[in-house]
């Protein structure tokens, strides 16, 4: 019953927002402001540059909002927000992405993972399988077991459908497996 009572007051907040109430926004910011720093700070690896881009992610999902511009779900928005301004901020530094470099203290993904490895790795053994899978399953195992995001939402931020999102997490897992075998 927790749940859907905080559902639904999320959806209440969400209606607000979508007709301009900055509070809705702040209850929003609150909400996912250490989320995307995390997630920005894995990516980018530098602290000072993941709060600026933080930043620079909820003034422009802002800016989206207020020009009434169509959003179904605010989770996913932000973070495809987020996904795309990494990227675009890789690109105009010239740089290749750099996949889970840097983890910072408050992230502790390994008991979700472990349970679909069926095997006990400690956080900086898994952390360093993880860095030897390519980009793409990375990033999905990032939202999906340190982000929490649903199939749905891991769909609209990377833009794929929704079946390929769980081909794209079941291979992740399965060469996440494989190795984590090899010695």
């Amino acid at each position: 019953m927790k749940g859907f009572k905080g559902n639904l007051q999320e959806k209440i907040v969400f209606l607000r927002l979508k007709s301009g109430d900055s509070d809705a926004f702040a209850f929003f910011y609150d909400k996912y402001v250490t989320r995307i720093y995390r997630f920005v700070l894995i990516k980018v690896s530098n602290k000072q540059v993941a709060e600026d881009l933080t930043q620079d992610i909820f003034l422009k999902t802002w800016q989206h909002l207020v020009d009434k511009r169509n959003v179904k779900s605010f989770q996913a928005f932000i973070f495809r927000v987020a996904r795309n301004r990494v990227i675009d901020h890789y690109r105009q530094s010239n740089k290749q992405e750099l996949p889970l470099e840097y983890v910072p203290e408050i992230i502790d993904m390994s008991d979700n993972i472990e349970k679909d490895l069926d095997k006990a790795i400690d956080k900086d053994k898994l952390l360093q399988k993880i860095q030897q899978l390519k980009p793409t399953y990375q990033e999905v195992l990032l939202l999906r077991y340190l982000e929490d995001l649903s199939i749905d939402d891991i769909a609209r931020v990377i833009q794929k459908d929704k079946n390929n999102v769980r081909v794209i997490i079941h291979r992740a897992l399965n060469k996440l497996k494989q190795i984590a075998d090899e010695k």
